[in-house]
C-alpha cells in the first residue's frame, strides 16, 4: 500500500470528522434552544437565548446556500432520528416556510389567521383559536412565544367563565399550565394549553399528565375540592384520544378528564357572557364533565 496515499486520506477524511463534530454538536445545542423557549425561534430570540445558554450557534444561516430554510430542513431530519425528548421540537411552532411558496399559499394562510368576529367575547380571546394553531395574530406585535401567549389566553378564558386562577406554566418545573378553582362549588380543573398546527395527538406526555393529576390533585384535595378534573386544550384532537387521556389519568384522584379545542373553549365563553343570568358553573361542571 502506497503511505502517501494512506497520509492523504487520513489527513482529508480528518476536516470533514471533524466539521460533522461541530455540526452536530450545533444541531444540539439549536434544539436547546428551542426547548428553553418552546418554539422555532426568530432571530431576536434566537440571539437572546443563545447568549444565555452559551451554544455554538452563530453560524447555523451561512452553513447553506438555502441560509435558514436548508438548516431548518437539515434540523428536521436530524430531529426525527434522535430521542423523544428532542423529537418534541418537531411540534413547536415557528418553522420556516420553504422558499418558493406561491402568493395563492400565502394568502390563504392570511386568511386562515382572520377570526370570524364573536360580539360576546372579550378581545384577548377573539384570536384563541388561531394561536392554538400556531399563527400568530396580526394584531399581536409582541415578541412573546405564541405557545406562551395561548397559555395565558386559556387561563383568561377560563377567568371570564368564573373561576379563579392559579398560573403556573412554563418556566416553574414540573407543573401543569393553569389550574381553575371553583372554591363555592368546590371542584378544581388541571389545564394543559397545546399549540399544534396539524392538531394535538395524545401520546408521550401521558406520564406527565398523570404526575400532574397526581401532585396537583393532591395539593387541591388538602385545600377542600371535592371533584378534580382534567382538561387538554388545544386545535383539535384526535378521535379515540379522550378515553386514552382517562385510561392514563386511571391511577389519579382525577373524576374525569376531556380535551377541549380552543374554539368549543371560546363558544362557551361568549354564551357564559351573552346568558350570563342564566350561567353557573355548576352547570359547566355537568355540561363538559358528566358523560
Amino acid at each position: 500500500m502506497n503511505p502517501t496515499v494512506c497520509v492523504a486520506t487520513t489527513m482529508e477524511s480528518q476536516p470533514v470528522e471533524i466539521t460533522q463534530l461541530f455540526f452536530s454538536q450545533a444541531l444540539r445545542d439549536y434544539a436547546r434552544i428551542c426547548i428553553d423557549i418552546q418554539c422555532i425561534p426568530n432571530q431576536r430570540q434566537y440571539r437572546g437565548v443563545q447568549r444565555k445558554l452559551g451554544t455554538r450557534t452563530h453560524t447555523v444561516e451561512t452553513r447553506f446556500e438555502g441560509g435558514l430554510e436548508e438548516f431548518q430542513l437539515r434540523f428536521r431530519q436530524w430531529l426525527s432520528t434522535q430521542p423523544p425528548e428532542l423529537r418534541i421540537v418537531l411540534d413547536f411552532t415557528g418553522w420556516r416556510s420553504p422558499k418558493g411558496l406561491d402568493s395563492d399559499a400565502e394568502k390563504s394562510s392570511t386568511i386562515r389567521a382572520e377570526p370570524s368576529f364573536h360580539p360576546f367575547l372579550p378581545a384577548s380571546l377573539q384570536y384563541l383559536d388561531v394561536l392554538s394553531r400556531g399563527d400568530r395574530p396580526p394584531i399581536d406585535l409582541s415578541e412573546q412565544p405564541i405557545s406562551t401567549i395561548f397559555e395565558r389566553r386559556t387561563s383568561d378564558a377560563f377567568r371570564c367563565l368564573g373561576f379563579d386562577i392559579s398560573q403556573l406554566g412554563q418556566g416553574t418545573g414540573r407543573n401543569a399550565d393553569v389550574l381553575a378553582l371553583a372554591q363555592k362549588e368546590r371542584f378544581a380543573i388541571i389545564i394543559d394549553a397545546k399549540v399544534r398546527s396539524a392538531g394535538y395527538v395524545l401520546g408521550t406526555e401521558d406520564r406527565k399528565f398523570l404526575e400532574y393529576a397526581r401532585s396537583h390533585g393532591a395539593e387541591l384535595q388538602r385545600k377542600g375540592f371535592e371533584r378534580l378534573y382534567f382538561v387538554v386544550v388545544g386545535p383539535s384532537f384526535k378521535e379515540g384520544d379522550r378515553k386514552k387521556l382517562m385510561d392514563a389519568l386511571s391511577e389519579s384522584p382525577i373524576r374525569s378528564a376531556t380535551l377541549l379545542t380552543a374554539a368549543d373553549l371560546m363558544r362557551l365563553v361568549e354564551e357564559s357572557i351573552r346568558d350570563r343570568s342564566k350561567f353557573s358553573l355548576l352547570d359547566f361542571e355537568r355540561r363538559i364533565f358528566a358523560s
